[in-house]
């Protein structure tokens, strides 16, 4: 959401909504823009731009009323997810739907969807708010929810900010002690790309009683190495593998709780080393890091399978890259997961514009996507790794250009969780 604000490289934090009210309703005096962040740190990167000012809602971020005979919680928007879960752990209950990383936050969650590995069960995150709290562009105070404003409720929910600022929500929980249920991984692993969609394609339509699921695939170009003698170079082949996991309940005991803990302990070991690496010598830790997501272990509890990635993968994904994430409905999903890989392996082979090329993948059962196809959907997410000035503005036109043809001849529908 864009606002006008009066006050220029200017910080805003807000403790409650009218707060907020009171900072929407100066921004009016002003055309400068003001931008709505949710509950991150300020650093360098998240200065206050100089063209305007910032409406953090990092202080808003209490978990307000836990009310376990409705199953339902009240936050604040800038609650972080990893916070309201560990408050509802007390009182045996759960978030049913959140992310991989511990800073997101609620009301930035549901402003974009809202997605994770357990959304073959309980859908978007969205699906999950029952009533929200709200300031729209004008500085005016609203509610709306799943029985009163729906239309409204539906807007903001996803819109990105665009359609007003979320202040307050009341989330759906579920009867789950996270650090106490364990889970055991059934994996599936796969050289080959057809049958790995194919495999992934099977699991999301029959899951079964999994509480989550996941597929990656990672693809490598060839790799150039400088030959140990003389000039010149040996170029490697590719690498091409894939998995997909379903993490089943389980119960614990002595030896599963040791496996969780030395799995933990290498995890982040493996984490820390891959954030300190750094330039093209660093590239195979990071990949290394990258691929220890693709063997999770074999145990471990909800709540540490639900972080995993945290652990891991956020320490390897430096360097830039062209990421496209897309909601394919179930009939033509093995066709959209064929169709973006093609195009982007084409891309790689003519122009050498990608390195490494990695897709996610897992179901979604969402009431609002259903409205919109009358299906279920597979989520699929691509993220491809740039050469440095390999991809001028010419090809990735071509490339968004095909991206747009694949969507709108399968009916997928394109998924931004920045905007």
């Amino acid at each position: 959401m864009s606002t006008p604000v009066s006050t220029l490289s200017e910080e805003f934090l807000p403790r409650d909504t009218a707060d907020v009210v009171r900072t929407v309703r100066d921004s009016r005096k002003s055309t400068k823009p003001l931008i709505i962040r949710g509950g991150e740190l300020p650093d360098e990167e998240l200065a206050p731009p100089e063209q305007g000012a910032v409406l953090s809602m990092r202080k808003m971020n209490r978990v307000q009323v836990v009310d376990a005979d409705a199953h339902t919680v009240r936050v604040q928007a800038g609650a972080r997810l990893s916070d309201i879960d560990r408050t509802l752990g007390a009182h045996g209950l759960g978030l049913p739907i959140v992310g991989d990383h511990r800073e997101i936050t609620a009301g930035g969650f549901a402003a974009v969807g809202g997605l994770s590995t357990a959304s073959h069960r309980f859908g978007l995150f969205s699906d999950n708010v029952v009533e929200l709290e709200y300031v729209d562009q004008d500085g005016r105070f609203g509610t709306c929810g799943r029985t009163h404003h729906t239309e409204r409720f539906r807007r903001i929910l996803g819109g990105g900010g665009r359609t007003g600022i979320i202040t307050a929500l009341t989330l759906e929980v579920a009867d789950i002690d996270k650090d106490r249920t364990w889970l055991t991984s059934d994996a599936h692993r796969f050289l080959d790309f057809d049958t790995f969609v194919e495999q992934s394609f099977k699991e999301i339509q029959s899951p079964g009683d999994a509480m989550l699921q996941v597929g990656r695939w990672v693809d490598t170009a060839p790799l150039k190495v400088s030959r140990p003698v003389g000039t010149g170079h040996v170029q490697l082949g590719t690498v091409r593998f894939g998995q997909w996991s379903s993490l089943y309940p389980t119960e614990p005991n002595l030896s599963l709780r040791a496996r969780r803990e030395v799995g933990a302990r290498a995890r982040k070991s493996l984490g820390a080393i891959a954030s300190s690496a750094s330039g093209r010598a660093g590239m195979p830790v990071r990949n290394a890091a990258a691929g220890a997501l693709m063997f999770a272990p074999k145990v471990l509890t909800l709540r540490d399978a639900e972080y995993l990635a945290d652990t891991v993968i956020s320490h390897s994904e430096r360097g830039p890259a062209y990421r496209i994430s897309v909601f394919a409905p179930l009939s033509t999903y093995p066709r959209v997961f064929h169709g973006l890989h093609d195009l982007f392996s084409g891309h790689r082979e003519r122009t050498g514009c990608f390195t490494v090329i990695s897709a996610l993948t897992y179901g979604v059962r969402s009431r609002y996507l259903r409205e919109l196809d009358n299906e279920d959907h597979g989520f699929i997410t691509f993220t491809c790794r740039l050469r440095p000035a390999a991809l001028p503005s010419e090809l990735l036109r071509d490339i968004v250009s095909g991206i747009d043809e694949i969507c709108t001849t399968e009916r997928a529908r394109r998924y931004d969780p920045t905007v």
